[in-house]
């Protein structure tokens, strides 16, 4: 495999629209919360100490955010993109830069639960780089939405909804030596080519790291409540 694919390997989830009522703030790897429901902590390391987060607080690189049961939280990037992590979850900022005059650059991890990412697509003509690993998958993307869900028995599943997504086993290789995911060596060893996904497609992931095919779906039906709660708060942005 290419280090060429290897950089582009993910699964994520993202939008290309974006409020025009906010101006982006370049420049910041703060991330501010925008809305909440529930319960949702955050901490400096995976096992806490735990704190409560807020609507209006700032989350920055290397923190860990941690969602109760029926909770809710969303996050506002510099550059408009927006994530939203549902109940029962675990996430990680690992890297948010967003330069101005420069590539954007922002990573992150989803050990368990849900997340909802709507993407902007390019500002000022640059794009770069947005990634979320999962353990079984690493997603990138440049202006979509999706949805992705990390099981409690390690498994992936992404659905794309607008744009295209690049999807493929947790490892990265961004113009330097490569960075293997805090995951099992049998599932870190995974090799198989990049899958792309186009709207409307779903790839399901397996605990062992072994991708299906990507399968079509009808958003039209589409019962999961957090898909529609997603969906409905979109609307409410454009």
């Amino acid at each position: 495999m290419s280090k060429k694919i290897l950089s582009i390997l993910g699964i994520s989830i993202a939008l290309f629209t974006v409020s025009a009522l906010v101006t982006p703030v370049f420049g910041l790897e703060k991330i501010r919360v925008t809305w909440q429901k529930g319960k949702t902590t955050i901490g400096s390391t995976q096992k806490g100490p735990w704190r409560t987060l807020k609507s209006g607080m700032t989350v920055t690189v290397g923190s860990f955010i941690k969602t109760d049961k029926n909770s809710r939280v969303e996050l506002a990037m510099p550059d408009n993109s927006i994530i939203r992590l549902g109940s029962d979850t675990l996430f990680e900022v690992n890297q948010a830069l967003f330069p101005q005059d420069k590539l954007r650059r922002f990573s992150s991890r989803l050990y368990i639960g849900k997340m909802w990412a709507r993407i902007t697509s390019v500002f000022g003509g640059r794009r770069g780089s947005f990634n979320t690993s999962t353990p079984t998958a690493v997603a990138g993307v440049r202006g979509t939405t999706y949805n992705l869900k990390a099981g409690a028995d390690r498994s992936t599943e992404i659905s794309v909804y607008e744009g295209k997504v690049g999807v493929g086993p947790p490892l990265i290789v961004e113009g330097g030596p490569k960075e293997e995911m805090v995951w099992p060596i049998q599932v870190s060893e995974k090799k198989w080519e990049e899958i792309i996904l186009g709207k409307l497609q779903r790839l399901y992931i397996g605990p062992d790291g072994e991708p299906g095919k990507p399968e079509s779906f009808d958003p039209l039906q589409e019962k999961d409540e957090w898909v529609i709660e997603n969906q409905k708060r979109d609307s409410l942005k454009q």
